[in-house]
């Protein structure tokens, strides 16, 4: 059976932008999405919901019977733009569908193979969101939960040469990041400003922080979460929420 690496949520933005380093690498890459049309190098390709526990199973299921899969990317997560005020509990449980309970079942379906090679790296993406976010109040919720369970694995799964680490990128040139972040917005506007080193991240930025925590040199860390947001994560985020009749300059 081939050795192989699980990106989640391959078919854009920062999923595709790690499948595409780790390909040049030279590893052989598996996707799961809920969208077609992935690179054709991939090694294999499933399109699944990986909201639904149902549909994420049986392509996990197929995967793992081909493959020996001993790294894994928890990629695949959503995020909405959400005031506390307007908040029906709704978004809450889709994106801990999402972006948390599938992050758990595509760790259950490759720990099998990866405790047998006594070997496996799992990177979860988290987000700078963690510390707290205006209007994402699921969002940022989900991606703690997901930070959390990084540290729990890590213990859990240490003693069998596995390790897990997360990787939390800030603003990123991304589709998703686009359609939630609107340029007129006030808390956008507050947080750009506030980034040390002056501008957006690029989905290849958060590739590279995640190929190192996959590669087999990096030996002597767990439970670790690497920010990749030029600095935003440093700080105050740029003084308190602008009001709501704020108008940019």
């Amino acid at each position: 059976m081939n050795e192989a690496v699980l990106v989640t949520g391959v078919t854009r933005g920062i999923g595709r932008a790690i499948s595409d380093q780790l390909m040049r690498e030279g590893y052989s890459v598996l996707g799961i999405d809920i969208d077609p049309g992935p690179s054709k190098s991939l090694a294999a390709f499933e399109q699944a919901d990986l909201a639904d526990p149902a549909s994420a199973r049986a392509a996990l299921n197929r995967l793992a019977r081909e493959f020996v899969i001993t790294r894994l990317v928890n990629n695949v997560g959503s995020s909405f733009r959400e005031n506390v005020k307007e908040s029906t509990g709704a978004t809450q449980r889709l994106l801990i569908r999402l972006n948390v309970a599938s992050a758990l079942l595509c760790t259950q379906a490759v720990l099998p193979a990866m405790r047998t090679a006594r070997f496996g790296r799992i990177v979860n993406i988290t987000s700078r969101a963690v510390h707290g976010r205006e209007t994402r109040s699921a969002y940022s919720a989900s991606k703690a939960s997901l930070a959390a369970l990084t540290k729990t694995w890590a213990l859990e799964l240490a003693q069998d040469g596995i390790a897990v680490n997360a990787v939390a990128p800030g603003m990123i040139n991304t589709d998703l990041f686009r359609r939630n972040n609107p340029p007129d917005s006030p808390d956008v506007f507050r947080l750009q400003r506030a980034i040390p080193m002056g501008r957006v991240g690029e989905p290849d930025e958060v590739a590279g922080a995640v190929l190192f925590f996959l590669d087999q040199k990096t030996t002597y860390i767990t439970g670790q979460t690497l920010f990749v947001c030029g600095g935003l994560s440093l700080g105050t985020y740029g003084g308190p929420a602008l009001p709501d009749e704020w108008v940019p300059p």
